[in-house]
């Protein structure tokens, strides 16, 4: 299992990778200058999903071991087509490769478009199917032409980027919006001291394609931000219909 380098939380390095999956030209990740309703208002819309950089250490094992103790029994079964991909141990800074992944297949899947042909993302997609999160994350670790993809949009960005929670201190993961729920998709959501334990995505709750966006960005607010107040170090880009 190789070490995949870090992408940059930014729509003129996420683009050009998103492109090569599939992504039509019509659709983009744009920037999220904000999490008020004001600057919301400025985000393309549809919007099928935000990527979410920020500072992990003092958010994700907290927010994790809540998951693990009190929240996890709690959680509907994910529908069998949303795309969810278990970041194994030693993947390196595949963060925000897979979040990036979520977002497009996701929003595919969902019906809000269809990904070009020749775009790596089907192939892999269509491996893909049906399999369980960890056997997932096991596939995307072999997969050497994403990987090369991936390593090689990173070495064009400008700043260290994101990587795994142990790595850099920082982590990316996405919310997407599938099948009238807000999903929140982190590759690294398992118990690592366990190595039967499976990740599994966070159901927020119902959700619209008008209320997607705000519904998203309060989660982010109130169970992300809110834990790390004095740090600058968030950023949210979100995936959006665009003019072609």
């Amino acid at each position: 299992m190789g070490s995949w380098l870090p992408l940059e939380s930014n729509p003129e390095v996420l683009n050009p990778f998103a492109r090569r999956l599939g992504l039509p030209e019509d659709w983009a990740f744009c920037d999220v200058f904000g999490l008020d309703e004001e600057l919301l208002a400025m985000v393309p819309q549809p919007c099928a999903a935000l990527c979410l950089l920020y500072p992990s250490t003092n958010i994700s094992a907290a927010r994790r071991a809540e998951f693990q103790s009190s929240r996890k029994e709690h959680q509907p079964a994910p529908p069998s087509d949303l795309l969810f991909i278990q970041q194994h141990d030693g993947f390196g800074n595949a963060c925000g490769t897979i979040a990036c992944m979520h977002a497009v297949a996701n929003a595919s899947r969902a019906g809000m478009f269809e990904l070009s042909d020749g775009g790596v993302l089907q192939g892999f997609l269509d491996g893909a199917g049906g399999l369980d999160p960890k056997t997932c994350g096991s596939k995307l670790a072999g997969a050497t032409e994403l990987q090369e993809l991936s390593d090689a949009t990173a070495a064009s960005g400008e700043t260290e980027g994101a990587g795994t929670d142990d790595a850099q201190g920082q982590h990316f993961i996405a919310f997407v919006h599938f099948q009238g729920m807000l999903y929140e998709l982190d590759g690294r959501n398992f118990d690592h001291t366990d190595p039967q334990d499976t990740a599994l995505p966070v159901c927020h709750g119902a959700t619209t394609p008008e209320t997607f966006l705000s519904d998203a960005a309060r989660v982010i607010r109130e169970d992300f931000m809110a834990r790390d107040p004095s740090s600058i170090n968030f950023n949210v880009v979100a995936l959006s219909k665009v003019d072609g």
